[in-house]
């Protein structure tokens, strides 16, 4: 219950990127940012840190089928699940993000697997009782393999809420047994942020850093020039994973 796994495609590209909702772009078989390894095409309108929020909520649900492929939920559950309020705007945010979820086509190859189709594959909503029914596409399976996905700290991520940059590195070095250094200039580009300025990046990776330690997570970084070194509080709970 306390963990959300996802897969590390996910977590080491810039699919889910730190970018506000109102700054959004869309897309056209464009080629995202990933790590060596992984390579990820995307269409349809910008995915970011929010979207991965309500992917995992709906996932960690839908796994407790057969075939890991369906859910279904209550509008209101999902939000207190988010931790979120229950007011009728958060109703249409989250509607507007299973919709964006649902309406993308991803293309991702990543250790000798390959995924291509939405990341939600359909769905029913009772617009009376804002009941939802959703189908997972169950071929996604291929990008979690034996060793290719992490389980993320659930709590940890919801305390970062409204930090996009915070949130998007969490995943990140989540996804790293023992993350090494890396340099301001990948994490720029792996978390999509659209910020121009080396010495505002920089600053604001700062104070992510700091929301992590703040969260238990990390128990101290160094800024080196243009280099990011991070310690772990505590390693993340992996199951058949690996670096």
């Amino acid at each position: 219950e306390e963990k959300r796994g996802t897969p590390n495609s996910f977590l080491r590209s810039a699919l889910f990127a730190a970018v506000q909702s109102k700054d959004r772009v869309y897309m056209k078989e464009s080629v995202l940012f990933s790590q060596q390894g992984i390579s990820i095409k995307y269409t349809g309108e910008q995915l970011n840190q929010e979207d991965l929020d309500v992917w995992e909520a709906i996932s960690h649900l839908a796994r407790q089928h057969p075939l890991g492929n369906e859910c279904s939920f209550t509008a209101y559950s999902i939000l207190k699940a988010l931790n979120l309020p229950v007011g009728g705007h958060q109703h249409e945010r989250l509607h507007s993000a299973i919709i964006r979820l649902t309406a993308c086509a991803v293309e991702i190859r990543h250790e000798g697997r390959a995924y291509f189709g939405s990341l939600i594959e359909s769905g029913v909503k009772d617009e009376v009782t804002s009941h939802y029914t959703i189908s997972i596409n169950k071929r996604l399976n291929e990008l979690f393999g034996n060793n290719g996905w992490t389980a993320i700290d659930w709590q940890q991520r919801l305390l970062l809420r409204r930090k996009p940059l915070a949130q998007a590195l969490h995943a990140y070095f989540s996804s790293h047994e023992r993350p090494y250094p890396v340099k301001l200039s990948t994490l720029q580009e792996i978390t999509g942020s659209q910020n121009k300025q080396p010495s505002d990046f920089k600053r604001k990776v700062k104070a992510a850093l700091e929301a992590l330690i703040k969260i238990n997570f990390l128990s101290s970084y160094v800024i080196e020039a243009d280099l990011v070194t991070v310690e772990c509080l505590k390693k993340v709970l992996r199951i058949n994973g690996q670096i």
